[in-house]
């Protein structure tokens, strides 16, 4: 797992799993343990190539192996989501090196377990990763999968407290390539 946060913390969750707990979530928190955020607008490549890159690949990968191995992930969903991607663009900074902005243009979800195919890729962007070509998902549709691969209905309606019906997800459609 590495012995970085997000790796102890994929470590501990893992442990939650096999205690029982139903729902875990971990977040990458390096930013102020190490200042190694994935907000790479300064120094990125020597950012992603000496530790985002590889604390993430060490500890994501360990947890899907690990739970493989053990049998948890036939029924438990594993969701490595994001914001934003991006810039497909470089562009200097004040120190010289290169760094990347944020871009909701395109951006790639990762899903694993709970039945998902192993290995299926859904949709394209260009080359440059700047725009959607192929499949677009909307991230609606990532909930509509997500709470379908755990039992429940997204088009269900929850009652806000002055008894006003709220959809859980407003639209958004199951992506059926992950079933």
């Amino acid at each position: 797992y590495g012995m970085t946060l997000f790796g102890q913390a994929c470590l501990s969750a893992r442990r939650l799993l096999e205690a029982g707990v139903k729902f875990v979530t971990v977040c990458w928190d390096e930013y102020g343990q190490t200042d190694e955020s994935w907000d790479t607008h300064h120094d990125h490549h020597p950012r992603m190539r000496e530790f985002l890159l590889p604390a993430f690949d060490r500890a994501f990968a360990t947890l899907l192996t690990d739970m493989d191995r053990r049998g948890m992930l036939d029924d438990t969903l594993v969701l490595c989501l994001s914001e934003h991607g991006r810039t497909p663009n470089f562009y200097e900074t004040a120190a010289g090196a290169p760094g990347r902005g944020h871009w909701s243009r395109a951006y790639s979800q990762l899903f694993a377990g709970a039945g998902v195919p192993r290995g299926q890729v859904v949709g394209a962007s260009n080359e440059t990763a700047a725009d959607v070509i192929d499949r677009p998902v909307d991230p609606k549709d990532i909930l509509c999968t997500a709470y379908h691969l755990l039992g429940i209905d997204s088009r269900q309606e929850l009652m806000s407290s002055p008894g006003r019906p709220v959809p859980l997800v407003a639209g958004g459609n199951v992506v059926r390539e992950l079933l």
